[in-house]
């Protein structure tokens, strides 16, 4: 097996995807195919590679013939990673905030760079942070050669996972796309057009670039009674304090936590276990959370198999992360349910006993006691900068370049993606693209690291979003609460932010909030007059 090193692309022929090279240089290697798998609302230790109980064997795979990382970050919440993903910008310069925002033209998006590179683009799954930049779903999307998925009605959460979902916002490539009455399930379906897309894409000239942009695990909770039955009697019988106490033992056990770091504290809205009420309905709930995780990898092991049934598997890299921490939020905090059925039948809402999940008619979602056991080892949840909420696992798969079952502790942020694709496509990111000035890449390449190198991080990586805020630079982490005071923690000694320093050094805290304001100050500048971010 031969071992691939950065290139640049030596001739025309390369930059167009075409097998030609320049006369008197040797043949470089095909370029890689890239699938970039994205989960929504997975916590940091689900996977079972990651410490979950849960059954995720094709990710535990991935990461035992791949690398894991165990400090890489997200935005908080779902569409502020995603713009960041998909451009290696802060969320803040694009003119997205919260959840939504009027994406501006200070970006450019690694469709666009990487189909003007010789890619083949596809994608398949929800288009937040695409749909309004361009319209991806139209049939004049230059950027995308394929598209299967949904576009968000709005604000609120995520639709149902089965066929009684409203039609009207799915698309396959600019046609409006008929749900089927039988036999659907949205991660199913997401699956069965990605594999479509990559047995036409294989073998061909050009490399392909697939994103897969899944709904699961986010609520409501809707699942197939099949695969909730595999994790009912887990539930009930074992509870959230023993299994956040397994989780953290398998995550020291894999070396992707260090034992000093103490377990978090159980969440104080959250009852011991024993004395918790309803545990049937408890134990459903995290069961049927469960059932859409193991969905979620068995459709991940069925894009494994179409990439090796097609000859694709070894020059491909696969990654694999989450667009946030575990979300602990409530339906009634986040969506409207209007018009949510296309067969006019009432929702029947709410998290309480009398409701137990799973069903098409049902909307609810698995709330702090179960988000904590997700978030294990880490404080806190989706939307806020402590831990629980910014750490995703991500796995990278590439077998002519990774060694397996490598785990790196470099830290990383989704800002970083863009660039590393860049790299792999031998494409330069522009200073301008149609017409459009665009601001310099914040991330840097993962590819060092990819290769088993030191890479130069990052001076400092910041956030904010809802208030709450946070800056890393090295060791250090500070962090608030909206309207609390900031914290500061050590997070080579105590990752998990129980022993706050900010008293022992002021200075510290001073310097990295000055810090912390100049980068706002910064990205918010570049959003220029017309964006209509929150």
């Amino acid at each position: 097996m031969w071992i691939r090193t950065a290139w640049l692309p030596i001739c025309i022929a390369a930059l167009s995807g075409s097998a030609a090279h320049c006369p008197g240089e040797p043949a470089e290697p095909p370029r890689p195919n890239i699938v970039l798998i994205l989960a929504d609302d997975m916590g940091y230790s689900d996977p079972g590679c990651y410490g979950g109980e849960i059954r995720t064997p094709n990710l535990d795979r991935l990461a035992a013939e791949g690398l894991r990382f165990s400090q890489f970050y997200n935005c908080t919440v779902c569409g502020p990673t995603r713009s960041s993903l998909l451009t290696g910008l802060y969320h803040h310069q694009l003119g997205i905030r919260r959840w939504f925002g009027r994406r501006n033209d200070n970006g450019v998006t690694v469709f666009e760079l990487l189909h003007q590179a010789g890619y083949r683009t596809m994608m398949v799954g929800n288009m937040m942070m695409i749909g309004q930049y361009h319209d991806a779903a139209a049939a004049d999307y230059p950027s995308l050669d394929r598209y299967f998925g949904k576009q968000p009605s709005g604000k609120g959460g995520g639709g149902s996972y089965f066929h009684d979902v409203i039609s009207s916002h799915w698309f396959l490539d600019g046609d409006r796309y008929q749900v089927p009455v039988e036999g659907f399930y949205n991660t199913d379906a997401l699956t069965d057009q990605a594999v479509e897309f990559v047995e036409e894409a294989a073998g061909k000239e050009k490399p392909f670039f697939l994103y897969a942009a899944y709904m699961a695990p986010h609520w409501p909770l809707h699942a197939k009674p099949e695969d909730i039955a595999k994790y009912r009697d887990l539930y009930r019988s074992t509870g959230w304090d023993r299994l956040r106490e397994r989780r953290y033992r398998r995550l020291v056990e894999l070396k992707l936590i260090r034992p000093e770091w103490k377990l978090s504290p159980r969440d104080p809205r959250v009852p011991p276990w024993d004395e918790a009420e309803h545990k049937d309905w408890q134990a459903e709930r995290m069961a049927v959370y469960a059932a859409q995780v193991d969905c979620l990898d068995q459709n991940v092991g069925r894009l494994l198999a179409a990439l090796e049934q097609s000859g694709e598997r070894g020059n491909t890299l696969v990654m694999f992360l989450s667009d946030n921490g575990a979300s602990a939020q409530g339906w009634s905090q986040v969506t409207v349910l209007r018009n949510w059925r296309r067969d006019g039948q009432p929702v029947r809402k709410g998290n309480h006993p009398s409701l137990m999940p799973g069903p098409a008619d049902t909307f609810t979602s698995y709330g702090p006691p179960w988000a904590n056991l997700s978030s294990t080892p880490f404080r806190r949840y989706k939307t806020t900068d402590h831990e629980g909420g910014i750490s995703t696992p991500l796995i990278a798969h590439w077998p002519a370049v990774i060694r397996p079952g490598s785990i790196t502790h470099q830290v990383g942020h989704v800002i970083d993606l863009m660039p590393t694709f860049l790299e792999l496509a031998g494409a330069d990111y522009p200073a301008e693209f149609q017409g459009r000035d665009i601001l310099p890449l914040e991330g840097k390449s993962l590819m060092p690291i990819l290769r088993g190198r030191q890479r130069p991080g990052h001076d400092a990586l910041c956030w904010e979003n809802y208030g709450n805020r946070a800056v890393r630079m090295g060791r250090w982490k500070l962090v608030s609460a909206r309207g609390r005071p900031w914290e500061l923690y050590d997070m080579q000694a105590d990752r998990t932010e129980l022993c706050d320093l900010a008293a022992e050094h002021p200075e510290r805290v001073e310097q990295m909030a000055a810090a912390y304001r100049q980068w706002l100050a910064r990205a918010e500048a570049a959003c220029r007059p017309g964006s209509d971010g929150e």
